[in-house]
């Protein structure tokens, strides 16, 4: 059976899209009463994939009395429609944050539903840290957390920016950075603001703000009105994701959910994958060049030709060297370390481990073990929507690609195997469909699929991205994928069979 990958851009960044443009340099003097009671209000928004409404955004901004005068208190509130595979599934959150007098978040409550996990968030600011506490449906058992983060001089907000805009301040052609804390991936960003010049946006003049994530590495366009208000707000190049202000009845009028696709059926079929050296592909892209949205690694090589990218792919091959665990290094310290995805540092995951790995100490006898426990050990099933961590894995024991590919990542993790959570494309059946699958490092990295069972991935895998798997490399492997979805087509240019017979496109085969 194959297990499709779980497709989770439209959650992932649809949630963190109002989060993207926040900041901006501390502003002097402080607002006044008058001018925080002008940005109060209340904002309708369509969130639109593609041009059709799959969701809405309602913004309120109120002030509330405290005792050290009227503060800002911004609620934001979520939903999105999602079909996959014939089931139609709910995306959304609620919001609330406070903030102090220099218009940065006090407080933070958040509550989160993805496609039915549901996480809750609370950040609080003391002095200059942000005490944050989650939780999270981690193995059951509440999954609670509690952490202390040290926040930079210039942590802000986006209500700088629309103070900013009222204020008459945001000139064309200026430029800076900010740090904020972004709850949606629980870190500290760093963005760097733009200001652009003025359009129209449906009768109304707005400024162009354009803001780069450090962290998650996507730039958001937003139109700023005089009065501080977002008329829009769109991500370049991600599925023509846009959000825009409507009445109340246009946003929840007319939802039509956003169906994901996860394959990419090709006109010249390949045969048995396994058995070929190399596969060649032209990727096309509907704009810009197709290159972009792909990665070279050491079995996957790029060519352009125009817009075109050519890709070579060859079917990894078994080590020829190998390392003793465990495995340490400066350079290997992210695929080494737990993260929330991979709770390699929990003791259920460790005692797995161990019994799995036995008394092999050699790196790769031991990733072949892990890789065939996991492959023998879940139940694929086609799809798995929700994001689900490591730990709900080896309790659930059950779950498409991406969940075989995370256990066995925090399995290795936890007896020293550096890991990669890979997400791409692989070949079956006439179709690329959206995959994911595991690196490891035994003296060399070497990609292996541990939901179809591969020791060594055949050349129908496609790499877009390899996530260290910690909060923000997650969400960037999201946002890799999500750029190709109805973004790109597949042709096969050709491939080279077992014993080096090379084949092109269209030939006797």
């Amino acid at each position: 059976m194959r297990a499709a990958l779980k497709v989770v851009i439209p959650l992932s960044v649809i949630l963190a899209i109002l989060a993207v443009a926040r900041g901006a340099i501390t502003l002097a003097p402080p607002p006044t009463a008058e001018e925080l009671e002008q940005l109060t209000g209340t904002d309708w928004y369509s969130v639109r994939i593609f041009g059709r409404p799959n969701g809405y955004a309602r913004i309120q901004t109120d002030l509330v009395a405290t005792d050290d005068g009227p503060r800002l208190r911004v609620t934001e509130d979520l939903k999105v429609l999602i079909t996959l595979a014939g089931n139609e599934l709910e995306a959304g959150k609620s919001q609330v944050t406070v903030h102090d007098e220099r218009l940065r978040p006090v407080s933070i409550e958040m509550v989160k539903n993805e496609l039915g996990r549901r996480s809750e968030l609370v950040a609080r600011l003391e002095g200059e840290t942000m005490v944050v506490r989650s939780v999270g449906p981690d193995g059951g058992d509440g999954g609670e957390s509690v952490r202390r983060i040290e926040l930079p001089e210039d942590f802000a907000s986006d209500a700088l920016i629309s103070l900013k805009a009222r204020r008459g301040e945001l000139a064309q052609g200026e430029s800076f950075t900010y740090a904020v804390y972004d709850p949606e991936v629980d870190l500290i960003d760093r963005h760097t603001v733009s200001v652009g010049g003025r359009e129209v946006v449906g009768e109304v003049e707005a400024t162009v703000v354009e803001a780069t994530s450090e962290a998650l590495g996507i730039t958001v366009m937003s139109w700023v009105d005089d009065e501080g208000r977002l008329l829009r707000q769109s991500v370049p190049g991600l599925m023509e994701l846009t959000l825009e202000r409507v009445s109340e009845e246009e946003a929840l009028a007319s939802l039509a959910p956003f169906e994901i696709d996860n394959e990419i059926a090709v006109e010249r079929h390949l045969p048995l994958v396994r058995s070929l050296q190399e596969v060649r592909l032209r990727v096309t892209r509907n704009v810009g060049p197709a290159a972009e949205l792909l990665v070279e690694t050491h079995r996957q090589s790029i060519t352009t030709e125009g817009d075109d990218a050519l890709v070579t792919i060859s079917h990894e091959l078994p080590p020829a060297g190998t390392l003793p665990l465990p495995i340490t290094g400066e350079t290997l310290e992210e695929y080494l370390r737990a993260t929330p995805q991979a709770q390699s540092d929990d003791p259920r995951i460790i005692a797995t481990a161990r019994e799995i790995v036995g008394d092999e100490t050699d790196a790769w006898g031991a990733a072949q073990k892990l890789c065939a426990w996991v492959k023998d050990n879940m139940r694929a099933v086609s799809s798995e929507p929700r994001p689900i961590t490591a730990l709900e894995v080896l309790e659930a024991m059950r779950g498409d690609c991406t969940e075989h590919a995370i256990l066995m990542a925090a399995l290795g993790r936890a007896v020293g195997l550096p890991t990669k959570l890979v997400t791409g494309l692989a070949y079956v059946g006439g179709k690329f469909g959206y995959h994911a699958w595991t690196e490891v490092y035994v003296g060399r990295w070497v990609e292996m699929d541990p939901s179809w069972g591969q020791m060594t991935v055949d050349a129908g895998h496609l790499q877009v991205f390899a996530s260290s798997l910690d909060e923000a490399s997650y969400a960037r492997a999201s946002l890799a994928t999500g750029r190709t979805i109805g973004a790109i087509g597949i042709e096969v240019e050709g491939y080279t069979t077992a014993d080096g017979r090379r084949v092109e496109a269209g030939e006797e085969r």
